[in-house]
């Protein structure tokens, strides 16, 4: 044997040394994943998305080498789902107009290929999916624009089991035709976490007509930086979608003081969930970092 075959076999055992190690290191990693699961509680409690937000940052940050970071993102977004699959039912209910395949990939990236995905034709049956517990998730198009009977109003309610705004997709940019492609947002049951880089969504109802420069002014004196306001009209009563600065929780003070300061012109805030902010294209790098 040659002095090159020597080094190729000495290499190649080492490659399948460290293969076991990283499976070795899998399998602990899954038990104990599986002994977190019952401390949780409740299949409201399966699904953390802050907590991979914050895994996936801190990942990407320390990552260095010829590896992608795109594909660091995509070995353990699989891992999250199939860990988060072994603690109670994971399903995904996703708004896929005939034709179109967009949310779907999206879906299938961030949930993982082993997930049950559904698709559906209107927003109104993806919601309805989630409501009656057929899936865990859904996933929906970012609102752009005032539009009318948007799916977002159904968040407009009180209760335990309403679903709220879990998460924004794609979580990492993989290169810079992300902007081309769509965006989503996913809505769920599960216990909203602060990541330390968020952005919120508040939903407020109000009996009379409010201008958004008003009631920008308003949030603003509550403590809260409004992003971006959409309005629709539903049922005679005026609904506006905020997403806002930071991370808002319900019970959250400053949406009372928001309530005090719109006196009789608002007449409900809802805290309606909110997201991790996606990595970014300068989060992501070539990996060589």
């Amino acid at each position: 044997m040659s002095g090159d075959d020597k080094t190729l076999a000495r290499l190649r055992r080492q490659i399948d040394d460290i293969d076991d190690q990283i499976h070795d290191l899998l399998m602990k990693r899954t038990e104990i994943a599986g002994q977190i699961g019952p401390l949780k509680g409740g299949n409201d409690g399966v699904m953390r998305p802050g907590r991979e937000a914050v895994v996936l940052r801190r990942l990407v940050a320390r990552h260095h080498g010829g590896l992608p970071r795109a594909l660091i993102v995509r070995i353990w977004r699989e891992i999250f789902s199939a860990n988060t699959a072994l603690q109670g039912p994971l399903a995904v209910a996703v708004y896929a107009p005939e034709g179109t395949f967009g949310y779907r990939n999206l879906a299938r990236d961030h949930f993982g290929w082993r997930t049950p995905i559904s698709a559906f034709r209107s927003a109104a049956q993806v919601l309805e999916a989630v409501t009656e517990g057929k899936a865990n998730v859904a996933v929906l198009p970012v609102p752009h624009g005032d539009e009318t009977g948007p799916w977002w109003r159904n968040l407009a309610r009180d209760g335990a089991e309403v679903p709220r705004i879990i998460a924004r997709l794609p979580f990492a940019a993989a290169d810079e035709t992300r902007g081309d492609g769509p965006e989503a947002l996913a809505i769920g049951i599960a216990v909203p976490e602060a990541t330390g880089q968020d952005h919120s969504f508040l939903t407020i109802e109000t009996d009379e007509v409010i201008s958004r420069s008003q009631l920008k002014d308003l949030l603003t004196q509550a403590g809260l930086e409004a992003l971006d306001i959409q309005v629709c009209e539903d049922g005679g009563r005026s609904l506006h979608l905020i997403e806002v600065e930071g991370f808002v929780a319900a019970g959250d003070r400053r949406l009372s003081r928001l309530l005090d300061l719109g006196e009789d012109r608002l007449t409900h805030v809802w805290a309606v969930g909110g997201f991790a902010i996606p990595l970014s294209l300068g989060d992501m790098g070539d990996g060589a970092g």
